[in-house]
């Protein structure tokens, strides 16, 4: 009885089955690439808004805390919380953290519309830079300014992200 022996064949080659495994394995890997590889500009931004998010939700606590005001101020590429004071009557710029001003990273833009009306976030800011007034405000009694804020990417004319 002879014995055959697979591998003694020159002329054989890989079966049907090993070929669609390897196949499947090699899409897993190439599926795993491209999804750990894509998309960071839009997990970004989603990072980006649940931070402000998260500061908008301290801030708020603290202003029911203390009993101060807190407000957000939003300029082209940054954000920072202000703190009113009843005595100078004027807002000053918190520098501690959590609230220290925060700058968003490139090829992002921030989209605020307030009930008054919309706009995008830029460099030409109306307010005076000296006594800035937040768009955004967050008062001692737990009010908080109707807004919607969206983080738009510069790949994509859709917004990724908002609040």
């Amino acid at each position: 009885m002879p014995i055959s022996r697979r591998g003694s064949d020159p002329a054989a080659g890989f079966t049907l089955i090993e070929m669609l495994v390897t196949l499947v394995i090699m899409a897993l890997l190439a599926g795993l690439a491209s999804l750990s590889v894509g998309g960071s500009a839009q997990r970004g931004a989603r990072d980006e808004m649940n931070r402000i998010r998260e500061l908008l939700s301290f801030a708020s606590e603290e202003a029911l805390m203390e009993g101060d005001e807190f407000g957000l101020i939003m300029e082209e590429g940054a954000y920072r919380v202000l703190r009113f004071d009843p005595l100078a009557e004027s807002w000053t710029e918190l520098t501690d953290k959590p609230m220290d001003p925060h700058e968003i990273p490139p090829g992002m833009r921030l989209d605020l519309k307030l009930d008054t009306g919309s706009r995008t976030v830029m460099s030409s800011r109306p307010a005076d830079a000296e006594n800035p007034v937040p768009e955004i405000l967050l008062s001692s009694s737990g009010e908080i300014t109707a807004f919607r804020l969206e983080i738009r990417v510069a790949e994509s004319p859709d917004a990724v992200a908002g609040i």
